[in-house]
């Protein structure tokens, strides 16, 4: 996914965004939350509000395929 479709894709049950500045133990919400569900994207680094991408930020992708 590159920063483009980031940017361009909308919040919906399997992708989410949640901003650099949030504190990590409120990641375990969306986590558990696509872990019960179909699975998803969490893009951290890209504000829920302005997707401003900040300068610096690459795109790794990093595939968990449970236990």
């Amino acid at each position: 996914m590159t920063i483009e479709e980031i940017q361009a894709r909308k919040e919906c049950q399997t992708f989410d965004c949640k901003s650099i500045q949030i504190d990590p133990k409120a990641l375990a919400i969306p986590i558990v939350a696509m872990a019960n569900a179909d699975g998803g994207v969490l893009a951290i680094g890209v504000s829920d509000k302005t997707r401003p991408i900040p300068k610096g930020i690459q795109v790794c992708q990093g595939v968990w395929r449970g236990y």
